[in-house]
C-alpha cells in the first residue's frame, strides 16, 4: 500500500483505517508506515450491540492488560484473568484479545482505536455495495463505517486507505436475514 500510494498519489496517505479483532490485517497495513509519523493509524473495533452491553469485542477500548495464548496484550477478562465471552456480527472480529503489536501501538500513542456497532457496520456494508458495487466483508465494513465518518471531516485533498480484508459474498445471506428482521 505504501509503495502504491507513492506511485499513484506521489505522497503518503494521511490516514490508514482497518478493522481489528486479533489485528493481523490491520498490522499488515500499519507496520510499513510505523516510522511515518504524519500517517495516522486508526484501528476499528467491534462495538457489537453497544459498549454498555456485554455484547461487544472492543478489546483495546474496553479491555485491560492480561495474558492470552502466552502473550501479554489488552484482553476482555474477568477478575481471575480468564477471557470473557465476546460478540460481534463479524465472526472474524469476535476475539477477546488482540495482537501485542496493537497493544504497543495503543500504549505508545502511535495508533488510535475506535469502535463501530453492528448497525453502523451493516449500513456501511450496504452503502459500499450500492455506491461502488464492492461487497465488503462485514469485518471490513467496520473500517468502512469509520472511514466514511472520517472522510466527512477531512479536506478533499487528504487521503485515507481503508483496508478491505475480505469479500462480503459470504455475508450477504446473513445481512439480508438481519434486514428482514428489522
Amino acid at each position: 500500500a505504501k509503495q502504491q500510494m507513492l506511485e499513484i498519489e506521489g505522497k503518503l496517505p494521511d490516514y490508514l483505517v482497518a478493522c481489528v479483532g486479533g489485528g493481523s490485517n490491520a498490522i499488515g497495513l500499519f507496520a510499513p508506515f510505523y516510522g511515518d509519523q504524519a500517517v495516522k493509524m486508526v484501528g476499528v473495533e467491534p462495538a457489537g450491540k453497544g459498549l454498555s452491553t456485554p455484547d461487544h469485542a472492543a478489546t483495546i477500548t474496553m479491555g485491560t492488560p492480561g495474558i492470552i495464548h502466552g502473550f501479554k496484550c489488552y484482553l476482555l477478562q474477568d477478575e481471575q484473568g480468564e477471557p470473557l465471552p465476546v460478540y460481534s456480527i463479524a465472526a472474524g472480529l469476535d476475539y477477546p484479545g488482540v495482537g501485542p503489536e496493537h497493544s504497543f501501538y495503543k500504549d505508545s500513542g502511535r495508533a488510535q482505536y475506535v469502535t463501530v456497532t453492528d448497525q453502523e457496520a451493516v449500513e456501511a456494508f450496504l452503502k459500499l455495495s450500492k455506491v461502488e458495487g464492492i461487497i465488503p466483508a462485514i469485518e471490513s465494513s467496520h473500517a468502512v463505517s469509520y472511514g466514511l465518518k472520517l472522510a466527512a471531516e477531512l479536506e478533499q485533498k487528504q487521503t485515507i486507505i481503508i483496508c478491505l480484508s475480505g469479500r462480503g459474498d459470504k455475508d450477504v445471506t446473513e445481512i439480508a436475514s438481519l434486514l428482514e428482521r428489522s
